[in-house]
Order: structure tokens, then C-alpha cells, then sequence
């Protein structure tokens, strides 16, 4: 098993300055190498204090010089709001600058308000999704980005530098719905998956997956990542405690941020499962839908991680797993205690788990 971690840069109900946020994720971030973790992950969001991270790949370039070992994972690109052109020269910079270390992850979006402000229909997101992967793809691989399509019409254009390698083993999906699947699988992409609903419930998700991946390319597919917020300390009360504190608190800026109970996913091209998903959260309620969040994370003791994790394991077959551990007003010293007792305590095993795969 492969083990990330993924900056999310959240200004907790603006308890903190914007400065003081990434002060604070940058020395968690600068952890991840010395600490043992194989790969270093951020998001791309936009305009909100829900997430301040509008540009993952200037951050990978920043973390690139200060490690030398840890894959950089953009966590994910959202294609629709990116020109396919920039995308291709920003990430084959980052390759060169870490010396072939950048993993190239991407993704559609899912807030209404920040497609606004960017001025694109969310109903378009699907189509300029599939046509920007279609065209950076193959451009990461040629170095030249021409395109003739409805939405990205790029003259013959060859990038400097040049591609430092290829990205086909180095190249990740965002598939949470059951629209993204057959698209991460044809694409060739290893399947990213956030925390949604109970693991076991998955199991379809990852199979289907798994089994679209083989049609599609002849051969096993990567193991799925599971994208979870952890917290770990040697009392499992106080573990639950931080939890039901901060992934709960975590949860309803979720629920803000994409509007998830709204009614306007039923009227999307591809956002027919979050449509269902809002008229269920309409029927839960925010309170009880938040605890349900907190219930399906990774918290606890050490030992209490690993056997949830060795459970969810029995349930969806081998996976990935990427932690996320500053959100929701979390501490630097909360955030960085769970992280520390992690990496020396479950870390370990978990990769035994790999070395008996």
C-alpha cells in the first residue's frame, strides 16, 4: 500500500490569516518526505476559504526543491478551468524540476460558485472534461498540443521543455461518481476516490472500475486510492473527540461549498448521482449526515486505524490510501501529533501489507 498525504489549505471559518494557513500546511507538508509517506498531494479550488489552493502545480514546484524522493501528486487539476496549453507547460515543468517525481491527477469540479466565477456552465463540465484530458494526455506525451474541438481550439503548438517522461504510470482520475468511472478507466488513470459513503458500500465502484480498466488496456488496473481525513492518537477517545470536532466541522463547509443539498445537480449532465445523493441528504439531515461523515473516516488509535483499514481492505481488495490532516480548525500541534504518531505506528504496516502483495 501507498501512503499520501494531500495539503488542503482550509481557512476554518476565517479563524486564521491567509498567510498563517499556509505557514501552517507548508511545515505539514514538509513533513511528508522525512516522515516516511510516498506521495505529497493538493487541491485545486478557488475563491473560498473553504479550500485556498487555486494553483497546485506552483505549490508541487515550491515542494519540489525542498524533497527529493516524494512523488508530487496535483490533487486534482480541474480541467474545465484550466487552458489545456498551460496545463501541459506547467506540468512538464514540474517534471523537470523534480527530476521526474510530478503525478499528474485530474478532475471535473463539483462547485456551482466557483464554475460561476469562472463563467463555464456546469453543464459543459463533462464535455470540456473529456476533450481537455483527450488533448493533455497526448500532449504530455508528444510535447506538441494541437486541438480542433467544440471547447479547445489550440494551434500546433510544441511546448518547451520538452517532456522529461512519460506520465502513462503517473497519471491519476478523480472518480467519485458512476459517470467519472468508465472515463478514469479509459483514460488509463489510477482512480481516486474521496470519502462519500461507508467503504463497503464502494465495492461496486472499485470493481467496476477494475473491470473497465482490464477491458480497456489489456491488463490489471493500479490499485484504487481511498482519500480519507485521519486523525490518530493513542487514546482512541480523545481520537474520536478531534474527530467528531473537526471532520464534522470539515463536513458542513463541504455541504456550503458545493451547495450538496441544493436541487440544481438534477438539471446537470453528469451529476445525476450527487442529485440523488442531495435528495437523501434532504431526508438525513445536516447533523446526522455529518456524524455518518465522521464515522467513515480514519481516526483512532493506531491499532484502531489498522483495523478499520484491514477491514475496508477485505471489503474493496488491495487500495491506496491519502490522508488528509489540517481541516476543519484542527491545530498545527493536533494536526502534527496525528500525523507523527501515523507515520511511526501505522506507516510500517501497512507497508508490510505491500511487500506481502
Amino acid at each position: 500500500m501507498e501512503v499520501g498525504l494531500l495539503m488542503v489549505f482550509q481557512n476554518f471559518m476565517d479563524r486564521a490569516t491567509d498567510h498563517e494557513v499556509y505557514e501552517r500546511d507548508i511545515h505539514l507538508a514538509s513533513l511528508a518526505e522525512p516522515l516516511g509517506f510516498d506521495t505529497l498531494g493538493a487541491v485545486e479550488h478557488h475563491f473560498f476559504n473553504y479550500a485556498m489552493a487555486p494553483d497546485n502545480m506552483q505549490f508541487l514546484s515550491y515542494m519540489a526543491a525542498k524533497t527529493s524522493r516524494i512523488g508530487l501528486l496535483t490533487g486534482a487539476v480541474i480541467l474545465p478551468w484550466n487552458n489545456p496549453l498551460r496545463v501541459v507547460e506547467k506540468m512538464i515543468m514540474l517534471d523537470h524540476l523534480s527530476n521526474g517525481r510530478a503525478l499528474f491527477g485530474i478532475g471535473r469540479g463539483l462547485a456551482k460558485r466557483e464554475y460561476d466565477r469562472f463563467g463555464i456552465s456546469m453543464n459543459e463540465a463533462r464535455d470540456r472534461f473529456d476533450e481537455s484530458a483527450e488533448l493533455i494526455l497526448r500532449s504530455l506525451e508528444s510535447g506538441v498540443v494541437e486541438g480542433d474541438g467544440a471547447y479547445y481550439k489550440q494551434m500546433r503548438t510544441e511546448v518547451r521543455p520538452r517532456p522529461h517522461a512519460t506520465f502513462k504510470d503517473r497519471f491519476y482520475c478523480v472518480a467519485m461518481s458512476s459517470d467519472s468511472v468508465p472515463v478514469c478507466a479509459r483514460l488509463g488513470g489510477k482512480m481516486m476516490s474521496f470519502a462519500q459513503k461507508p467503504w463497503e458500500q464502494m465495492a461496486g465502484h472499485f470493481n467496476t472500475y477494475r473491470t473497465m480498466f482490464q477491458d480497456f488496456h489489456g491488463r490489471p488496473a493500479p490499485s484504487p486510492v481511498c482519500v480519507d481525513f485521519m486523525c490518530c492518537d493513542e487514546s482512541g477517545d480523545r481520537a474520536e473527540e478531534l474527530a467528531r470536532e473537526h471532520m464534522a466541522n470539515y463536513y458542513l463547509t463541504v455541504m456550503e461549498h458545493y451547495d450538496m443539498a441544493g436541487d440544481h445537480f438534477k438539471n446537470m449532465k453528469g451529476y445525476g448521482d450527487y442529485a440523488t445523493n442531495a435528495e437523501i441528504l434532504r431526508d438525513t439531515g445536516m447533523a446526522d449526515a455529518a456524524n455518518g461523515f465522521v464515522d467513515i473516516n480514519t481516526w483512532g488509535t493506531p491499532q484502531q486505524i489498522l483495523d478499520k483499514l484491514e477491514k475496508r481492505k477485505e471489503s474493496l481488495g488491495d487500495f491506496d490510501l491519502t490522508v488528509q490532516v489540517s481541516y476543519g480548525g484542527m491545530s498545527l500541534e493536533n494536526a502534527e501529533s496525528s500525523m507523527r504518531l501515523f507515520a511511526e505506528k501505522v506507516l510500517p504496516e501497512v507497508r508490510g501489507w505491500r511487500k506481502a502483495a
